[in-house]
């Protein structure tokens, strides 16, 4: 008869090795994939992805603000339409101080007043491009402005693309034109949607020639002179209303890539690792 603690010890090593063979059958059968081990380290980044994907919104929000335009009546060849302009303020260092308005055939900066604004602000502008500033809002107050048109042009739509600056010197380029059916870019520029004229509705004559300038104030006051746009909004030049949009969407993409290679490198190491 054998010694029986020797048998026990048989028993328990062949225990033991029945126990790591049923492990390694496990994770052959699993292609590497230990649960227990795999599935915690998804989690975790998942919880990091969904966090860094509410930063980068979070990050990415202001850029949702717009320059919107509205008129009433909103009706073609409207004599004495009020168009209303409402800037959202974006930036949370520097308050707006003007507008640089790009405008269609058949409007001239001659053909707007300003009916009510900010306290010293004024409409001026020449050429194709009307210019209307003032002092610096206070930070994180939107603009709005209400302006009296001579008359709307013969047109069912009218792009205002737009230049928005700051007291700092930051300038925020609403100019993309949208497309139909095609999402909203990143920098829309105004549009007034018109509705037909009415009938019998003519261009209005211009008696005389338009000044190469013109300043208007919402309140009558001593006229003081003050710079007007020479230049209409530049597409290339530098906004903050778009282009930070497309940087933080590489850097989402970016730290997405790097936490992939995370766990791919985790999944390959744990996939190696000698059962035990």
């Amino acid at each position: 008869m054998g010694n029986p603690s020797i048998a026990r010890l048989h028993g328990r090593v062949n225990l033991r090795r029945r126990a790591r063979l049923a492990a390694a059958r496990n994770c052959c059968e699993r292609g590497n994939d230990p649960v227990g081990v795999l599935i915690p380290i998804i989690r975790r980044v998942a919880v990091v992805l969904a966090a860094g994907a509410a930063v980068l919104a979070g990050l990415a929000g202001p850029a949702a603000a717009h320059v919107e335009a509205e008129a009433r009546p909103a009706r073609a060849l409207a004599t004495g339409a009020v168009l209303t302009l409402t800037a959202e303020a974006e930036s949370t260092t520097a308050g707006v101080t003007g507008l640089r308005i790009q405008l269609p055939a058949g409007l001239l900066p001659a053909d707007f007043r300003l009916a009510s604004g900010p306290a010293g602000w004024r409409v001026g502008g020449s050429q194709q491009v009307l210019d209307v500033r003032g002092p610096a809002l206070p930070v994180g107050r939107s603009l709005r402005l209400q302006l009296r048109v001579r008359q709307l042009p013969a047109a069912r739509q009218v792009v205002l693309k737009t230049i928005q600056s700051y007291s700092d010197g930051r300038q925020d380029s609403w100019i993309e034109v949208p497309a139909a059916g095609a999402p909203e870019p990143d920098s829309p520029a105004p549009v007034l949607r018109l509705a037909p004229a009415a009938a019998g509705a003519t261009p209005l004559p211009r008696e005389t020639a338009p000044a190469t300038s013109t300043t208007t104030s919402a309140a009558p006051a001593t006229p003081t002179p003050t710079p007007a746009g020479t230049a209409g909004p530049d597409p290339a030049a530098p906004g903050d209303g778009g282009g930070s949009n497309a940087v933080w969407l590489f850097a989402g993409a970016g730290i997405g890539a790097v936490l992939l290679l995370g766990v791919v490198l985790a999944v390959r190491r744990v996939g190696s690792r000698p059962p035990a």
